[in-house]
């Protein structure tokens, strides 16, 4: 089984348990993601991994590449989201599989989310680098919040790296040791009530029926904490 999935964020909330300790969370809908191509190390690709598609699209939205990129794996259209996940050996999955969150993760399990940190502009030395800024006193005039100094002088050239103003944030930031308080199902389908004085087979008939029907599909996943990026933003969670 692969060892993440791609969702987004929905915004943060709190969670009481069941002593009343008020729990910060972040709402994730992790999910349903469907197998769009599958690479083996044996084949000519070198290594093993799974394609995941997310969010899906009308075929009107494709180009004629992607429309056949998803041919196998969605008739109708084909996804707005694709990730590559690594595989420790050899896929047993098939084009076209559908995963939910509840076939990877569990509760209280740790995983690593990686998510596009808010952008914030530009911003100065002092906020963008922790910088503690000049001296107040002793005749420092309008340089309090300067990083002075910008490198060496005989180099004729700012070294790579050099910690200056510029833009933050809006950058990849991977958050690992999170922990998944609750998992919760949206589109859980109602339970099909059998009748009691029904006969033996028609019951076993009926309840083969319902779980033919499937279960739920897409879930909410609640994290302890904070993790990057702003709401309906694009996150990816994989079990650590």
């Amino acid at each position: 089984m692969v060892k993440g999935l791609i969702g987004r964020k929905l915004g943060m909330t709190r969670i009481f348990d069941k002593e009343g300790y008020n729990i910060p969370v972040t709402l994730l809908e992790v999910g349903p993601c469907t197998v769009v191509q599958i690479k083996s190390g044996d084949g000519g690709d070198g290594y093993n991994s799974v394609q995941l598609g997310f969010q899906p699209v009308k075929a009107d939205k494709l180009n004629k590449p992607m429309k056949g990129h998803f041919r196998k794996a969605c008739k109708d259209g084909g996804f707005k989201v694709l990730r590559e996940f690594l595989m420790d050996g050899t896929p047993d999955l098939e084009v076209g599989t559908e995963i939910t969150a509840e076939d990877v993760f569990k509760e209280s399990a740790l995983v690593k989310v990686t998510g596009t940190s808010s952008g914030k502009g530009f911003a100065g030395a002092m906020k963008r680098h922790g910088f503690h800024g000049g001296p107040a006193s002793h005749g420092a005039k309008r340089v309090h919040r300067r990083p002075m100094s910008a490198g060496a002088t005989d180099a004729a050239r700012i070294f790579k790296g050099k910690k200056s103003p510029g833009h933050m944030g809006n950058v990849q930031v991977t958050q690992k040791s999170c922990r998944i308080v609750r998992i919760k199902a949206l589109d859980a389908p109602k339970p099909v009530e059998i009748p009691e004085k029904a006969a033996e087979g028609e019951q076993v008939e009926k309840k083969e029926k319902s779980r033919e029907k499937g279960g739920a599909t897409k879930f909410v996943i609640a994290l302890r904490g904070s993790i990057p990026g702003k709401p309906n933003s694009l996150v990816i969670l994989e079990n650590m």
